[in-house]
Parts: structure tokens; C-alpha cells; sequence
């Protein structure tokens, strides 16, 4: 059987990881599974965060994203990450400059977010044909903080902030600006910029968690609709999507339309799906939008499947797989060859 790209799919890590724990420590509230973005760990009056991610999908500003990709999914359960361990796995072919700048812009990211850089491992390897990092980040909240994930129903608000594809725009246009730069004009491109500020989910799920969130998933491979299928799929519901809710930035459809990808299928860290009740999703909404946060209920959950609804009907959602991003590298690279 030959793998995609990406990460691999539910199905098959259900099959090869997740059916086969068998202990499970008393500590351990939250443990792997499908659309779990953490675990829980239980000390005492408080709540241990834990999640761990690499960056292999891009060669740009790896260590900043490895910072900010670990902590979105301990922000998905309502707390802020305060401290992170990263492994850096590097190629003998890089140089010393290229191992500092990604380790300065690591600690330049954890400064400015107060998250405390606690240790790690640094290897040269062959094993690997360019710089990768993965990244430990750990979070902490008091018991009646914390957005364990329960009880999410048929009836209630699935909310989607900021924009679809966002990190697939910022990964793309980096990777190929010089003829992107052809497609894209200066108000694209402003929007591309401040797409890169705007990867963290942070802000979103620390106060969606004080306003009633009952679950959060950050919107990582897959997308968009990656994310509300395996929402839907971790309670055995359905959700129905609204296209015309979904926010899409015009940068981003210009990048989709010329890999000819799909942006609802995107990698999207900066995006936050947030299950809630009717009331506190308008309450969610209000909070965030005082924060300068786009953010709308862009479906409901239902009993039944997961669909898109759109202005040319409805499209049952599929599960996720390998990313478009890689679509579209593989396209962006063979293009270049083909020159």
C-alpha cells in the first residue's frame, strides 16, 4: 500500500495506532484519537495541555510556525500554551546559518508570546533532506477552565473564524513569489502579509472557552472541510456547511485558481472551528469581533451526514485527505522543471 503525502488518514490511524492502545493511565482524561488536537492530563487542581506537531510542508519560517502550530492546539481546549520543547532534525548538507536562523526565530516568537522555550533535542541527520522541527508545547488550566469536548449535539453552532486557507496562502506565496507575484496585486499581497500575522488561534480559543465553547478544532491538513468532517465524526453527528458562510480571502482563491486546487481543502492553521450552543455562539461571535477577530457560524450539526451546501446544491463532505498544499507544490515544482 503506498502512502499520500500529508498526514495520514483517519482510517488508517485508527487501524495502526489508536485501536491498538490498550492501557491507559488514570491521569490521562484526554489520550489519542480521531480529532483530538491534545491531551488532557489530570494534576490535581489543574489541567496539563499537551500537543506535539513538525513543519514539513514548507522550508519558510519553520521554527515561527512550529511555535505557533504546537500551541493552536493547546488553545483548541481554552488555555494559552506557557512553554514549549522542539526537535530539530538537520540535514549535514545545511549551515550553521541556516540551523540559527531557524532557532532564532523560535525564541524571537516565544519572547513575544511569553512562551518559555524549556528544552529539546538538535541532530544532524541524513535521514533528512532539509531542516525539520518539530515542536512540544504545553498548556496549563484549572478544571472548570478547561473545553474538554462533551456534549456537543444536533442543533448546535459550528463556528469558523478568521479565513479558509490561510496558512496554505502565506505557504504557497512564499514558496513560489516570483510567479505568484504575476497573479497577485499590491491589495493581494497586503492581504498575504497580514494573513502571516495572523496564524495563531490563541486569542480565539482562550476566550471561546470562557464563552461556552464546547469543543474546538484547529483548522490544520485537510482544511476547512477536513475539520468539520472529523468534528462531525468525533460525535457521531453531522454537520451541514454553508459555503456562502465560509470566509475565503480574495489572495486565496487567485492561489487556488492557479494551482487549481480546491481552498476549502487548504491547510488553514489560523482558523478555529468552534462547536456552541445557539446563545453562547452569539456570544462567542460578539467576543471575538471586539477583539478584531473575523468569526461567523458557518454550519450546524445535524443527525445525519456531513454536507456543503451550496448555490448549485449539496455535496456530501468526504474524509480528509492529503492536503492540496501538496497538490499544489508538486505542481508549482513540476512546472519549474518543465521550464
Amino acid at each position: 500500500m503506498n502512502l499520500e503525502v500529508g498526514k495520514i488518514s483517519n482510517e488508517l490511524l485508527d487501524k495502526i495506532i489508536f485501536s491498538k492502545i490498550k492501557y491507559h493511565h488514570p491521569d490521562v482524561i484526554v489520550g489519542s484519537g480521531l480529532s483530538e488536537d491534545c491531551s488532557l492530563i489530570d494534576f490535581r487542581d489543574e489541567i496539563c495541555v499537551i500537543s506535539t506537531d513538525p513543519i514539513t510542508a514548507t522550508a519558510s519560517e519553520i521554527g515561527k510556525l512550529a511555535v505557533i502550530v504546537s500551541g493552536n492546539d493547546v488553545a483548541t481546549k481554552g488555555v494559552k500554551p506557557f512553554a514549549i520543547m522542539t526537535t530539530l532534525l538537520i540535514p549535514p548538507s545545511a549551515k550553521i546559518s541556516e540551523v540559527k536562523a531557524v532557532v532564532e526565530d523560535i525564541i524571537k516568537i516565544c519572547n513575544a508570546s511569553d512562551i518559555e522555550l524549556i528544552g529539546g533535542h538538535t541532530e544532524v541527520t541524513d535521514a533528512v533532506n532539509r531542516i525539520v522541527v518539530s515542536a512540544t508545547s504545553l498548556g496549563k488550566g484549572r478544571k472548570n477552565e478547561v473545553v474538554y469536548g462533551r456534549n456537543v449535539e444536533a442543533g448546535d453552532k459550528l463556528i469558523l473564524t478568521k479565513f479558509a486557507g490561510c496558512e496554505g496562502t502565506v505557504i504557497l506565496f512564499d514558496e513560489f513569489k516570483g510567479k505568484l507575484s504575476k497573479i497577485l496585486d499590491d491589495k493581494d499581497i497586503a492581504e498575504i502579509e497580514s494573513l502571516r500575522n495572523s496564524l495563531s488561534v490563541t486569542s480565539e480559543g482562550v476566550a471561546a472557552g470562557k464563552n461556552g465553547a464546547k469543543y474546538m478544532h484547529d483548522v490544520t491538513e485537510g482544511g476547512v472541510l477536513g475539520a468539520a468532517w472529523e468534528v462531525a465524526k468525533k460525535y457521531d453527528l453531522g454537520v451541514n456547511l454553508y459555503e456562502t458562510k465560509i470566509p475565503l480571502l480574495n489572495s486565496t482563491k487567485k492561489i487556488a485558481d492557479y494551482f487549481d486546487i480546491d481552498a476549502l481543502k487548504l491547510i488553514s492553521s489560523g482558523v478555529m472551528l468552534i462547536a456552541a450552543s445557539g446563545a453562547d455562539a452569539l456570544k462567542i461571535i460578539e467576543e471575538l469581533k471586539a477583539m478584531q477577530i473575523n468569526a461567523n457560524v458557518a454550519g450546524e450539526f445535524v443527525e445525519g451526514k456531513t454536507e456543503l451546501i451550496t448555490s448549485e446544491g449539496v455535496v456530501e463532505i468526504k474524509p480528509p485527505e492529503s492536503d492540496d498544499l501538496y497538490r499544489a507544490l508538486k505542481k508549482g515544482e513540476n512546472d519549474d522543471e518543465n521550464r
